[in-house]
């Protein structure tokens, strides 16, 4: 069965992406398992009704509270739904429970660059997001829960760009969503155009024909490529920016990311990362 892992560290974006997580398991059909990482840091958990909670200090107490609270909205039969905790480095420690238990996805709250949050999710997102062996769902705290019906996805010349594809065509066809192909040039040179058009022509076929997945396409020309990916997305009022994270047996490749860092800091929605190897 699949398994859709979420990690919590108590923060309201957290909390926020567990509750979606649950919703995400039912429609997957996936057994759910959310996890703590103990740092040896001391915080509150946002438990506002439960003083007593705050005070307890004790992660076990927190989880047990969650699972307690939230198991019923989990409706998978024959499922599972349970917790872990571990201790040590976080981004590690999510990264080896993934591979661990084949999870699917990681639904993880996300405070981007201006809401950031003293826990550990605010400042590990990226890091996780590099290293992780499956698609990584970043929630923002302000995350209106509801289903994805516009997902932008952008391309390049890349070939590592449309490696994502069918990854995406299983989302908007879970949520039965409109795929908005999105062509990314830098140039305005004729034959990078022309590139561009028969990329976002190929995938457009794909999702129509193949997957049975409405679309609609647009290309976006300039220097700062992420900043326009994002006013596009809010310019259509878009659910869900997909883009993918490039995996590769060079040590230095995922130090640098400019536009996977932009899109993850910056963006106001829920943003996608799908691991690809090129």
């Amino acid at each position: 069965m699949k398994r859709v892992l979420v990690p919590v560290d108590f923060s309201e974006a957290s909390i926020k992406a567990f509750s979606f997580g649950i919703e995400l398991a039912n429609l997957l059909k996936a057994d759910l398992r959310f996890m703590h990482v103990v740092t040896g840091k001391h915080y509150a958990p946002v438990f506002e009704d439960s003083p007593d909670m705050k005070l307890s200090g004790q992660a076990y107490d927190w989880m047990e509270k969650l699972k307690q609270e939230n198991e019923r909205k989990y409706k998978v039969p024959g499922g599972k739904f349970d917790y872990k905790i571990r201790e040590g480095n976080v981004t590690k420690e999510i990264t080896n429970q993934a591979k661990y238990d084949d999870s699917s996805i990681i639904v993880l709250g996300s405070h981007g660059i201006s809401g950031f949050e003293d826990k550990w999710i605010g400042s590990n997102a990226y890091r996780l997001v590099i290293s992780a062996p499956c698609p990584v769902l970043l929630i923002r705290k302000s995350f209106e829960q509801k289903a994805f019906k516009k997902i932008v996805m952008p391309v390049d010349i890349k070939k590592s760009s449309r490696l994502k594809v069918p990854v995406i065509a299983g989302v908007a066809k879970l949520f039965q969503a409109k795929v908005y192909v999105v062509g990314l040039k830098e140039t305005n040179f004729s034959s990078i155009l022309n590139s561009i058009r028969a990329i976002i022509h190929q995938v457009e076929h794909y999702l129509k024909d193949f997957v049975g997945v409405e679309t609609e396409s647009a290309i976006l020309t300039g220097k700062n490529l992420p900043r326009k990916l994002l006013e596009y997305s809010a310019s259509i009022d878009a659910d869900l920016i997909a883009i993918q994270i490039n995996h590769d047996s060079n040590p230095f490749s995922d130090l640098i990311k400019p536009f996977a860092n932009e899109i993850i800091n910056y963006a106001d929605r829920p943003v996608l990362v799908v691991p690809t190897i090129e």
